[in-house]
């Protein structure tokens, strides 16, 4: 388990943040922090204060989302390449398989190549199930509403630290559930590739 450290706060407005929000499909190299994976994290799924809240709305309180990080090799100090698996509780992620996956996750994401240029993907799963038991077949809507929330935050956070990402929706679930490891987490929304951009 790797502790992660306290969330930052950013000094720019969120309405430019809003303005410059955009996906960008092209990626440096170049690593990034360990603040700034903290600070993503916290934005996409963290506890607000001394908890139990989230920093994004959840029907019923039930939070079925799980959040994973697929880092690149030498993509952040002191971090090995790996699928690491975010905890909110703790405010940490712990390993889960150890390897540079990026590429065949950009694979699993019909051939989408700019992802396996990104030093990081944050994965969003769903257990559309815990939803399910109270709202019934209403709950994977809400389940599906939670997740973009969570994703918008992300990118304004991502923005906010100066890197860019990319939301992508066309992969094949049974892959990145293979990738991942997941069978008993739930069913992938989101794959976004996270990084600083490469202009041209």
């Amino acid at each position: 388990m790797i502790k992660l450290k306290n969330h930052l706060e950013g000094t720019e407005s969120f309405e430019s943040l809003l303005t410059r929000r955009k996906s960008v499909r092209s990626f440096k190299s170049s690593k990034i922090s360990y603040q700034q994976l903290s600070n993503l994290l916290f934005a996409a799924y963290g506890i607000r204060n001394s908890g139990p809240y989230k920093t994004v709305p959840s029907a019923g309180g039930l939070y079925p989302l799980s959040i994973f990080i697929a880092i690149g090799k030498e993509s952040i100090e002191e971090i090995k390449a790996g699928i690491y698996r975010y905890t909110p509780l703790t405010n940490s992620i712990e390993l889960i398989k150890e390897g540079d996956y990026r590429r065949i996750i950009a694979i699993s994401c019909f051939g989408q190549a700019f992802i396996s240029k990104a030093p990081i993907s944050l994965i969003i799963i769903s257990n559309f199930e815990r939803m399910k038991y109270k709202y019934g077949s209403r709950g994977i809507r809400y389940a599906l509403i939670e997740a973009g929330h969570s994703c918008q935050n992300l990118e304004l956070a991502a923005l906010s630290l100066g890197l860019v990402s990319c939301p992508v929706g066309a992969f094949s679930d049974s892959e990145i559930i293979k990738i991942l490891g997941t069978q008993d987490y739930g069913i992938p929304l989101y794959v976004i590739p996270i990084g600083y951009e490469e202009k041209e």
